[in-house]
């Protein structure tokens, strides 16, 4: 039995912090990705043993403060006032230090430890500024830490002080922000009215508790309910706040805000001091250019472009050896397993199924991989700044160009989950409606498979192909946008106000570990949903079995027996079924199936021709061994770069996979007419969109 002492820390912390390069630090690999329970924001947390303690850290969402105005506060909230962890973390942006304290003022309510992790003393240090560490620690009480995270310096430091504070070795004195004799007088009175039941002051901080009474938090209010003194404290919080607002003559939240930001700024004043004479700011420097009026837009694209053949031309002899392996796997179980339907099923269903997705794996981790390099540099963030001029003309706004940047850098689930923090309704479902758009982790491998069937001569004319379907994506999010905007939601968009990040060098770790979390869905992914679906079409195209000995006997060859196979089974029938409603836009039944079953996930699009293929339906158009997918549609006749071009288009805009769909439909407040929008535009512009290539394709002879 261990003789370890379990006891959970969170971590808390502004967004662009380096929370995150701290929680990497401090985990590693060991960190756990869910959910909070009841919601969809992502819950990080890892196990650490260290000094005799078994650590449970939590990494809280990024947030500004405890007013639980977003998604993101309510959880952060909820965890530190219900969930009661022994320490809390605080990662503070030291460079920044005024905004970076609000947050700190606000746990230090809570009565639970906090430590400061002091972050980006680097940037601090290039800025001829030091802090008095002494002086923070015992004239005011706060403990704290220097550390650099994105060079990993600082980190055992940090992790030694919270051990002493667990141990009792470190006391963290008490923090109360001082709010002035008016607040405080009412502040006293609400809390001497909590004390007197217990019941309250076991379960929840006094302090913390008497200001949000004060302010007649909803959440506060809710649970004071149970209490004896229920209605006294309710009268008494609405006497106070009343008292408050006509002193002040302002908003309640803003009237405290004020008074933590004036604390702040006498704590700031008498800890920061000049060390000596400044560095340049690279940062600004180098603004000065990317946010340039004239320039922002061209490098963002120029930062899309390197992006986009970063991934194409250095993953390419990697995804040659992934196929080499797939098909090397195909034939070993062809030759073990004896012919008949299993070995149809581990061959043709499962390996050439899941295998054509994995056979792209390499391509979507060099993505991940350079899109994690921007971001960390600081230049993502910047990027949803440029955007906001251009998505304003739309009727959106920057949020909602980071909701498309997110859906871009991985799937469209969190993307939408993101629009949370878009505070105008109507902007935030205008958001949810055109981020499926983007071209996201799943749909990759479609457009990576026909580049390399039909444009991949070069790695450049590969990487000009799919940067024209990624600016095809944004457009029509854009079109789409201002079509929403004339019609169903008038109005202006609202205000966006986002602060940026210096910019930094990427740790090497940090980026493999980003790349690494994002290519570990996408493998999860192919081993339960696409692995499911694999099998389902490859039951579908071999069910009902033809009499293959009949059809031998009348000269038919193994290709035609294939055919027939396929024109005979439940899948070949439903695709005849459907093939004359998608034969206007250049697709036949097996490619009507293909999109149907990515409806599951678009990943399976790739799985169910893999599958279809493998099942010896194509006559290709030479008699030498075709291995790859996409050498096999190269070789088939009912394909050619218009049809592909078409499909690729179809594909982009085409109603989004189940998960997707399912989180929209939440998304939007659970109302059927948005879900019936999402449905009826993607998929008539997509067809309508589809037809105008394919035809107009056709009369210009291609």
């Amino acid at each position: 039995m261990s003789d370890l002492k379990k006891v959970k820390i969170c971590l808390a912390g502004n967004p662009n912090c380096g929370k995150s390069s701290l929680f990497n630090n401090i985990t590693g690999l060991r960190q756990h990705v869910g959910n909070y329970p009841g919601v969809t924001v992502e819950k990080k947390d890892a196990f650490i043993t260290r000094g005799g303690y078994e650590i449970n850290i939590v990494d809280l969402p990024g947030i500004y403060g405890l007013a639980a105005s977003s998604e993101d506060e309510v959880v952060a909230r909820n965890v530190l006032v219900e969930e009661k962890p022994e320490l809390v973390i605080d990662v503070v942006d030291s460079s920044n230090l005024e905004r970076n304290l609000y947050l700190y003022a606000q746990l230090s309510e809570l009565k639970i430890p906090v430590v400061v992790a002091m972050n980006m003393t680097d940037i601090l240090d290039n800025k001829g500024k030091k802090i008095d560490y002494k002086k923070l620690e015992e004239k005011y009480n706060i403990v704290a830490v220097p550390i650099a995270a994105s060079k990993n310096k600082g980190t055992k430091e940090l992790l030694d002080t919270v051990i002493d504070v667990l141990n009792g070795k470190k006391e963290i004195p008490s923090v109360s922000v001082d709010y002035g004799k008016d607040i405080e007088a009412e502040k006293d009175i609400i809390s001497k009215m909590i004390m007197e039941d217990s019941s309250l002051t076991m379960k929840y901080p006094v302090s913390w508790l008497a200001v949000e009474l004060i302010k007649k938090d909803s959440y506060a209010m809710e649970k004071i309910k149970p209490s004896v003194e229920y209605f006294k404290l309710k009268e008494q919080a609405e006497k106070s706040n009343a008292k408050i607002l006509s002193l002040f003559n302002e908003n309640i939240e803003s009237v405290f805000a004020d008074k933590i930001y004036d604390w702040i700024r006498v704590v700031v004043n008498d800890v920061l001091f000049d060390a000596k004479a400044a560095k340049k700011d690279i940062s600004e420097a180098i603004d000065k250019i990317v946010l340039n009026k004239f320039w922002s837009i061209p490098i963002f694209l120029c930062v899309m472009f390197v992006i986009f053949w970063f991934t194409f031309t250095c993953s390419e002899p990697v995804v040659g050896w992934f196929e080499a392996a797939i098909e090397w796997l195909s034939d070993f179980a062809s030759n073990v397993i004896p012919e008949g339907m299993f070995q149809s099923l581990i061959v043709d269903g499962i390996i050439e199924g899941v295998g054509g997705v994995l056979g792209f794996f390499p391509l979507i981790i060099f993505m991940f991989f350079a899109i994690a390099f921007f971001e960390d540099t600081g230049y993502m963030a910047r990027a949803v700044f440029i955007m906001d001029r251009v998505m304003r003309k739309f009727g959106m706004h920057g949020k909602s160009f980071a909701s498309l940047l997110i859906a871009t850098n991985g799937c469209a689930v969190p993307a939408m989950m993101s629009t949370r923090t878009i505070d105008n309704p109507k902007d935030r479902i205008t958001t949810l409606l055109v981020t499926p758009f983007m071209i996201c982790g799943a749909k990759l491998p479609i457009f990576a498979l026909f580049i390399a069937a039909f444009f991949s001569n070069s790695s450049t004319q590969a990487t000009l192909t799919m940067f024209a379907f990624y600016l095809i994506s944004v457009c029509l999010a854009l079109f789409s946008g201002f079509v929403f905007k004339k019609t169903l939601f008038k109005g202006d968009p609202g205000y966006f106000v986002m602060e940026l990040p210096p910019y930094r060098v990427p740790t090497l770790k940090s980026l493999l570990l980003k790349m690494w979390e994002r290519g570990w869905m996408y493998i999860k992914k192919a081993g339960t949903i696409i692995l499911l679906v694999s099998i389902l079409i490859w039951a579908g195209l071999t069910f009902p079995q033809v009499d293959e000995d009949k059809l031998a006997e009348t000269g038919l060859g193994e290709d035609e027996i294939a055919a027939v196979q396929m024109e005979q089974s439940y899948i070949g029938k439903l695709g005849n079924f459907i093939e004359p409603v998608i034969k206007p836009i250049g697709f036949d039944g097996k490619m009507g199936i293909a999109l149907i079953a990515g409806f599951a996930a678009k990943e399976v699009v790739v799985s169910t021709l893999g599958t279809i293929y493998s099942m010896g339906e194509t006559d290709t158009e030479d008699d030498e061994a075709v291995n790859s997918l996409a050498e096999k549609i190269a070789g088939d006749p009912d394909w050619s770069p218009l049809r592909s071009i078409s499909f690729l288009m179809f594909c982009l805009i085409y109603v989004p996979c189940i998960v997707a769909t399912t989180v929209f439909y939440r998304e939007a407040g659970s109302r059927m007419k948005w879900l019936l929008i999402l449905f009826i535009w993607t998929t008539c512009l997509g067809y309508t969109l589809s037809f105008i290539v394919y035809q107009c394709g056709r009369l210009l002879g291609f």
